[in-house]
């Protein structure tokens, strides 16, 4: 549409479609104007407005049925013509018809006043008056008495508009000549053969496609794009009790044929791509890469067919989460309680039978202690196989070269931003943008796929995977735009640690940690890939400040569930769990949240696991323990009464250091007075999070030291806080963090749990949501708390390691570590409690943010 009287001639025919009422069916060189005249989307898109559209559709509604059945008469006669393409003009005359189809289709779906029209047009049977045959001679012969009866109109029954436009665009994906080469078209003659795009799951055989297949494809799959958003416009309250008609038909009416040939070509597409190419530094600025639009389109078509749930689903889940207090995140799943296992000493082999008995009628809910049916009621469980046949024959997947094919393709691209920032050359590596939707399908492989998971597990490619997991979630920890990629992350390493095989893999060596990216990459760091992973989830927590605070639980039940296998933990890594505990267990932040104190449980739930199951191959963590042993004794006497008052007793420190800062600086600073009093006002909003200040140069006890400036006695803390007045006054928020952790801890800013001890706080602590603390709610989750075994095995140690420390004149870290390598705990220690494994599941409004984030993704990658 190069000529401005044919762009002209074009808009006119969209006025013509609101202006005028009725526009006849037989009109044939009007309604031809829009599979002729446009030469390119972009033509269709500029010339057919989106005000255009919806006054048509708000004033003239049978102009818009009339051309949407042209249009779809057209796209059938060209597609049905025996010596396809019949004509030069074949092929883009159904491109322009699928690209209309694509512009109207939105607004139709985007007016709610139109969804009782809306399924009228596209999924109500349609009458059409049979055309009369024409009257032979004898008929005219007749009298006139005989014509009245032949008068009466005669109707055939054709079926939904909405069924013909999904079969015919899916027949668009496997014709030949279209979107497959010339060459595929059927033995019989037909042209539409449904055969797999490219090689890989299900076939070998690559059909050698070319590019214009691919911009064809391209089309076709925008169309079946647009036709599968109609739960974009519904409201969340509805959007899954409500069926989806153009998701089922395509989940549930579609033939096996059609099913697993578009399942297998959608996959095999995806994860073929290289974006690398022939890996020749800056090609991709040379050369244009259509290949990638095409995965990405692919990537979309399958997650929302995947992520199809029935309402008979979404009815379950949402009685499943009425039945459950505790967040979805955080079940405890009864079927996967962990009883047997290997590396368990001969004490927890004595308890199996017991143990084996509690998984036939209880689960416990460690850190509050709520016991709850182990196994979901059978008319609860969530079987979404049998609704959507995509799922179906994706969970049948076994074979393992299929599963090498496809995790090959999942890394390659969730590698790529990873190997684009860590290159000597800048920009020379292509970046792509749909690692987010590999990283969704990567998800749902897991979560549908059994053996897929196991493949991973047992070939250690889930130890790759959980690389690039941390490093997605280190790399956009403080990105607003991007929490939604980090949460992904997280429920993802939820997933992975729920598998036993998993936590034992992360006791290998991680050798090749020296080639990642610096975002992930750890300072003379040398250990084992759980070292790795438990550093990494401290530093996310740590510097996050606050804004994964909804992460927390799944970051801790991460660490929660490979604690029953973990060997060997370095001396960082347990020191940074101490100080993770140490954080979490502060009066501050334990009331300000009606929730935080699971946390607390969870980490004394990884702690009991460690010293009840792996407690001679981890003489580093039982030192942590010994060396922070006030921590738990100060848990242990926690009441309400005494954590108002150290708050209270916090927050008077740092009022009057302030006003000694302010006092001694007044004359001349009046600016970093200022910074000081925004500082302090940000103190005084109580956080609902945890954030650790690091200093990985400190020991163990000059860290307790630094926590228990703030918590000893007043007369301690003013003499430490006058150790150096001159260094810290003057110095802005930005300059305090760079000094070192004991002279920031007291005067720190929102990110320290010190500002947890606000007035507010004080006053109503925990005031999120409305939420304040009682005496009652603190005994009930504090007496549940299992510290038992904790307390039973620090009451044992420290003595022994206190005399051993003054027996000798000069006692070494590593002497220390000696002698409880020779420790045995048979018989002093509590029973081993069974393993509770906590998988990810998915409720309702974790349904609806994963949907959600997919078309957000669309919609980001169309702008």
């Amino acid at each position: 549409m190069g000529a401005t009287d044919s762009k002209l001639a074009f808009r006119k025919g969209v006025f013509r479609l609101f202006e005028e009422h009725n526009i006849p069916y037989t009109a044939d060189d009007y309604w031809s104007l829009f599979w002729t005249l446009p030469e390119s989307v972009d033509d269709v898109y500029s010339l057919i407005g989106a005000s255009d559209i919806r006054r048509a559709r708000d004033s003239s509604r049978e102009n818009l049925e009339t051309l949407i059945d042209k249009l779809l008469n057209q796209m059938n006669a060209i597609v049905s013509a025996p010596n396809f393409p019949a004509t030069t003009t074949s092929i883009p005359q159904l491109l322009n018809c699928f690209r209309v189809l694509s512009r109207l289709i939105p607004y139709i779906f985007e007016s709610p006043e139109c969804s009782e029209w809306e399924d009228k047009m596209f999924w109500v049977p349609r009458s059409v008056e049979r055309i009369p045959e024409p009257p032979t001679t004898n008929d005219t012969t007749q009298g006139e008495g005989d014509e009245q009866p032949k008068s009466q109109p005669q109707y055939d029954t054709l079926p939904p508009r909405g069924q013909v436009i999904m079969d015919l665009t899916l027949k668009c994906l496997f014709l030949a000549g279209f979107t497959l080469p010339p060459t595929m078209a059927t033995p019989e003659g037909g042209k539409v053969n449904h055969v797999i795009w490219e090689s890989g799951v299900g076939s070998s055989t690559p059909i050698g496609a070319s590019r214009e297949n691919d911009m064809h494809r391209i089309e076709v799959l925008r169309l079946l794009i647009v036709l599968l958003s109609r739960s974009m416009y519904v409201s969340p309250s509805q959007v899954l009790s409500k069926e989806d008609r153009w998701l089922h038909y395509v989940v549930a009416k579609t033939e096996r044929k059609v099913v697993l040939a578009l399942l297998c070509s959608l996959l095999n597409t995806a994860c073929k791509y290289n974006p690398l190419g022939w890996g020749v530094p800056y090609n991709h600025v040379v050369f244009t890469d259509t290949r990638e639009q095409l995965v990405a389109m692919c990537l979309r078509v399958l997650l929302v067919i995947l992520d199809y749930h029935s309402p008979r689903v979404a009815h379950t889940m949402r009685q499943i989460d009425q039945r459950v207090t505790t967040p979805p995140a955080e079940i405890v799943s009864g079927a996967d309680l962990l009883i047997q296992d290997p590396e368990k000493r001969a004490l927890a082999e004595k308890q199996a039978a017991e143990i084996q008995q509690l998984h036939g009628h209880q689960t416990q809910e460690a850190g509050d202690g709520a016991s709850q049916s182990v196994s979901t009621a059978p008319e609860l469980e969530l079987d979404e196989t049998s609704d959507n046949s995509f799922r179906h024959y994706l969970s049948k997947l076994h074979r393992a070269q299929d599963f090498q094919f496809l995790i090959d393709g999942i890394y390659r691209i969730l590698s790529n931003p990873m190997q684009a920032n860590n290159t000597y050359l800048p920009g020379s590596t292509k970046r792509v943008r749909c690692h987010v939707e590999m990283m969704m399908l990567c998800w749902k492989l897991l979560e549908i796929n059994q053996r897929f998971r196991s493949y991973l597990m047992e070939t250690e490619r889930a130890l790759d995977l959980m690389v690039v997991l941390v490093y997605y979630s280190m790399e956009n920890k403080l990105d607003p735009a991007q929490v939604g990629l980090v949460r992904m992350c997280a429920f993802i390493l939820q997933t992975l640690s729920s598998d036993r095989t998993f936590g034992v893999k992360l006791n290998r060596p991680f050798d090749g940690h020296s080639s990642l990216p610096a975002a992930v990459r750890i300072p003379a760091f040398h250990g084992t890939y759980a070292d790795f992973l438990i550093i990494s989830i401290f530093t996310l927590i740590a510097t996050s400040r606050g804004s994964l605070s909804t992460l927390y639980p799944a970051l801790i039940l991460t660490i929660t569930n490979i604690s029953p296998y973990l060997k060997n933990l370095s001396v960082t890594s347990s020191s940074k769990l101490m100080a993770l505990f140490g954080s979490m267990s502060a009066p501050g932040f334990l009331l300000a949240d009606e929730a935080n104190h699971r946390l607390v449980g969870y980490l004394l739930e990884a702690f009991d696991n460690i010293i009840q199951y792996q407690f001679s191959d981890n003489p580093n963590m039982l030192y942590a323990l010994v060396r922070t042993n006030s921590k738990f004794e100060k848990l242990r006497d926690f009441n309400l009464e005494k954590a108002i008052a150290e708050i209270e007793r916090v927050r008077q420190l740092k009022e009057e250091k302030l006003l000694r800062n302010n006092q001694q600086q007044a004359p001349r600073i009046s600016s970093a007075t200022e910074d000081n009093k925004s500082v302090t006002s940000s103190d005084n909003t109580a956080p609902t999070t945890p954030t650790v200040v690091e200093d990985n140069n400190k020991t163990d006890d000059q860290k307790q030291v630094d926590e228990q400036s703030k918590e000893d006695a007043s007369q301690k803390n003013d003499k430490q806080e006058q150790q150096s007045p001159q260094e810290q006054d003057g110095l802005s928020e930005k300059a305090r963090g760079k000094l070192p952790e004991s002279t920031t801890e007291n005067a720190s800013s929102t990110s320290s749990l010190a500002s947890t001890t606000s007035t507010s706080t004080v006053q109503l602590p925990g005031a999120k949501n409305g939420f304040t603390a009682t005496e009652d709610w603190v005994s009930q989750w504090h007496s549940q708390l299992p510290l038992h075994p904790i307390l039973v095995l620090l009451e044992h140690l420290v003595p022994q390691v206190q005399t051993l420390c003054s027996t000798q004149a000069l006692t070494s870290d590593a002497q220390v570590l000696e002698f409880l390598r020779g420790m045995t705990l048979v018989g002093i220690l509590p029973a081993p409690q069974p393993i509770f494994i906590r998988k990810f599941r998915w409720g309702e409004a974790l349904v609806i943010w994963f949907r959600s984030m997919l078309w957000g993704q669309a919609y980001v990658a169309s702008m």
